[in-house]
């Protein structure tokens, strides 16, 4: 067993949105994203692997092959390894998800923390 704090991986960076990995493991890859108000992840998939987003504190824009969906705090996302998402926050609030991805993604970049 292992325990983490998401509080811990609840960081944010002017320069760009942060990733902080709180498991890698051989099946599943879990992290907290940060994103400031005016950041954005930009559109992406990953092919085999889906996506469970939870939205912790903030709100923006989703998108989603092309259709846009405004999500807020508490807000449970599921997205298909082939759709293709981008996230913006368009709000005055930071923005932070719990994110698994399930299997874990076969190109270990998914795995690398993003920070600045």
């Amino acid at each position: 067993m292992k325990i983490e704090k998401i509080a811990d991986r609840i960081v944010y960076s002017e320069e760009t949105f942060t990733k902080r990995v709180l498991f890698s493991e051989e099946k599943v890859l879990n992290f907290i994203l940060n994103i400031m108000p005016g950041q954005e992840l930009p559109k992406h998939h990953h092919e085999d692997s889906d996506l469970i987003l939870h939205i912790l504190t903030g709100g923006g824009m989703l998108t989603v092959d092309g259709n846009d969906q405004k999500v807020t705090v508490g807000d449970v996302i599921h997205c298909e390894g082939k759709e293709e998402f981008s996230l913006k926050n368009d709000t005055n609030e930071n923005l932070s998800c719990f994110v698994v991805l399930a299997p874990r993604p076969v190109p270990k970049i998914y795995a690398d923390e993003i920070k600045k």
